[in-house]
């Protein structure tokens, strides 16, 4: 099953950056009764039915229904150096970890109150143009949503790095054809019923990929 429960955090990890806020509503997050034939999928097993609050971020920007895991998505995006390859794009896989690796991510055991780390595994393709010669940024545009609000991403020492993930700031000379397999770690309720994955940049429309 592409979401799954992993013990993925390193040893003798030490300070974190909680980049959102957890108890903040995403910008799709309301009712919508249309998703009862959308995927659910838990760490309990969750089963198909209503999706409260998760269907507006599981709409496509083009109208259509969501991703199924590790389909893709094209895109030309504009890197920092002001470039513009085109990118493929597909998210894999989401691992949810427990309560404990939670506190862990966290100088403050109360930010991970009620929380499990979720990590969205995003497969990205340079298709054409331009050589990406250092430091993409196409990688940090995923998030996670839970039960239809934003998770609260965290960076830093005590992330590290998921086996089989690359770290875009050791990326040199990105050429076409060329793949990387880019992770995102986030704070979800444990109790959360439905998870997503968005990308998108800014200004830009999503692709969502539902777990």
């Amino acid at each position: 099953m592409p979401l799954t429960k992993t013990a993925w955090l390193r040893s003798g990890a030490r300070v974190v950056v909680l980049a959102l806020a957890l108890t903040a509503c995403g910008p799709f997050g309301e009712e919508d009764d249309t998703s009862e034939n959308a995927r659910r999928t838990s760490r309990s097993g969750a089963t198909d039915g209503h999706r409260s609050g998760a269907q507006k971020v599981g709409m496509r920007s083009d109208g259509g229904r969501p991703l199924p895991p590790g389909q893709t998505g094209t895109r030309v995006f504009k890197e920092d150096t002001g470039i513009e390859p085109t990118y493929r794009i597909a998210a894999q896989k989401v691992d949810i970890g427990t309560a404990a690796e939670a506190r862990a991510l966290v100088p403050d055991p109360a930010d991970a109150e009620g929380k499990v780390p979720a990590v969205a595994y995003v497969r990205y393709t340079h298709l054409r143009g331009a050589t990406v010669r250092e430091y993409p940024r196409v990688g940090d545009y995923p998030e996670v949503y839970a039960d239809g609000r934003r998770g609260a991403k965290v960076t830093g020492a005590a992330v590290g790095r998921p086996k089989g993930c690359a770290d875009s700031d050791e990326i040199r000379n990105w050429r076409s054809g060329q793949s990387y397999l880019l992770c995102n770690t986030f704070l979800i309720p444990a109790r959360a019923r439905s998870v997503e994955v968005m990308w998108t940049e800014i200004g830009g429309k999503p692709f969502v990929w539902t777990f």
